[in-house]
């Protein structure tokens, strides 16, 4: 029998997944590992612990009979580390700490990730099976709660732990560990996965990207849905400044994962914006002169994104699986402007500029994927179609076309815990629901695994929650042509005409 000091999961979005026919097209089974888990394991191992992370929706895809009791059954442990960085997957990580404690009691049950870090107090208060909680970045945290725990010393040291202690009483460390620098960790160390080689290959095939790669840690924007930004970072993480990895440190795992396994394609967890540009030319410079076979997939964060940016990017990358995303949610100036006002006065998108990106993916034959959202917060019904407008047009030019690769994306969304539209609803004309954690795990529980999100927190004036899923749908259905034909066949690069 296999021993750990630790094992880390991945839990499932739903525990019992009905697949259907179409397997490989459900991108909502969360079947990404959040990028620091690799880090905090491959610490852990450097430190002299014996580690194994376990993808349990990879595990369910494989083998539809899999059972993570019989699995752990196996194997000795004295410590579970399970990830709740996105709350979709609410439900399946209390149902695997379950699990967990069912298998083994005298394991340690540890969540850690932005939803573990903004739910820690519930999550102690609720759940008996779960022992702690790391709030913010977890690498030295984890680190000395598997110490300490291994020499029965005390806990009240650890830094960024949430904890019962043993009269049963929770306890809350101070946030005191915040990471200054991201060169000293491995972000590429999956050979302490089960199944790794599987795991890139269907990442590939169900979420449309191979390896999340890290750059950097922070955000200097204020999104109003999303809870990575600068102030939620600094609520949950003690974070208020992004720091970026060396690029030479980036170009390292890009060797050791494609030393191991034939990954078509990397995708950048960390965006672009006006003041970052240098770097990412400095770090596409280095991908060049290493001759990378490889495509990249990047997001745009802010506008512009120069003419020139895109051609370095179609110099460094292939172009088969490559990508470039941007996230403006609707085309709607009025509602850019009232985001802007109140949470961060750069979220805006002119039009001007995204017909420039539009102008420039053609130019260059790069996919351009534009994401949209139908009941987002200020939308009105006028706003929707004038984005639906803005869809048929590009469906009419672009949406038979195997070489003009602009695709219209569009999701329901879930405001998030720690975002400014989840912090002060009010401000942003919208009613939430499911104020605690128990409800979120009920209502997680209760959806069924679809392509896209089915679980929405909110309400607007104009868009109730079932009229918001509804229309996203029609949406979604109406731009299908755009990313059902982009990839079909592929210009040679003779054909491709840049102009300077």
């Amino acid at each position: 029998m296999k021993s750990y000091d630790v094992i880390i999961i991945h839990p499932p979005r739903v525990m019992e997944p009905d697949y259907g026919k179409h397997t490989k097209f459900v991108r909502s089974t969360y079947i990404f590992i959040p990028m620091g888990v690799f880090a905090i394991a491959d610490f852990l191992e450097r430190e002299g612990f014996g580690v194994k992370i376990i993808n349990y929706p990879l595990e369910q895809y494989l083998n539809r009979k899999w059972s993570l009791a019989e699995f752990l059954k196996k194997i000795n442990f004295k410590v579970c580390g399970i990830d709740l960085h996105w709350i979709h997957n609410a439900h399946g990580v209390i149902e695997t700490a379950k699990i967990v404690k069912e298998v083994n009691p005298n394991a340690k049950v540890v969540f850690g990730g932005f939803s573990a870090s903004y739910y820690h107090d519930q999550l102690l208060k609720y759940y008996k099976n779960i022992d702690a909680v790391i709030r913010g970045e977890g690498e030295i945290p984890l680190l000395n709660y598997v110490r300490n725990t291994n020499k029965n010393h005390d806990l009240d040291s650890v830094a960024n732990l949430s904890y019962r202690n043993a009269s049963n009483h929770i306890k809350i460390n101070p946030i005191s560990y915040v990471a200054k620098s991201l060169n000293e960790f491995n972000f590429t160390n999956v050979n302490l996965l089960e199944n790794a080689k599987k795991y890139f290959e269907y990442s590939r095939r169900i979420m449309g990207i191979s390896l999340n790669l890290p750059i950097a840690r922070g955000c200097p924007f204020n999104c109003p849905c999303c809870a990575g930004g600068q102030r939620a970072q600094q609520k949950l993480s003690g974070r208020d400044k992004v720091i970026f990895r060396n690029p030479e440190k980036v170009i390292e795992d890009i060797h050791n994962i494609l030393d191991k396994y034939n990954i078509p394609s990397v995708f950048f967890g960390h965006g672009t914006y006006p003041t970052n540009l240098k770097y990412w030319k400095n770090l596409f410079k280095l991908i060049r002169k290493e001759k990378f076979d490889i495509s990249g997939d990047l997001e745009i964060w802010r506008l512009p994104y120069p003419k020139d940016m895109w051609e370095l990017f179609y110099k460094t990358f292939t172009r088969r699986h490559s990508s470039i995303s941007i996230s403006p949610r609707t085309m709607s100036t009025n509602v850019h402007n009232k985001v802007a006002k109140i949470c961060d006065p750069t979220f805006q998108f002119p039009k001007n500029q995204i017909q420039d990106l539009i102008k420039n993916a053609n130019l260059f034959r790069m996919t351009l994927r534009i994401w949209l959202t139908i009941g987002y917060p200020f939308q009105t019904r006028r706003d929707v179609l004038k984005d639906y407008l803005f869809t048929i047009k590009c469906l009419i030019k672009y949406g038979s076309s195997n070489f003009k690769p602009i695709t219209i994306m569009s999701e329901p969304y879930y405001i998030f815990p720690g975002s400014p539209a989840h912090e002060d609803p009010k401000s942003f004309g919208i009613k939430l629901d499911y104020n605690s954690f128990p409800q979120i795990v009920d209502a997680f529980k209760r959806i069924k695994v679809t392509y896209t999100n089915r679980v929405l927190n909110y309400e607007t004036k104009y868009f109730s929650k079932t009229t918001n899923l509804i229309i996203n749908d029609l949406l979604f259905l109406t731009a299908a042509p755009m990313f059902l034909t982009r990839g079909a066949k592929y210009p040679k690069e003779k054909d491709v005409t840049i102009f300077k």
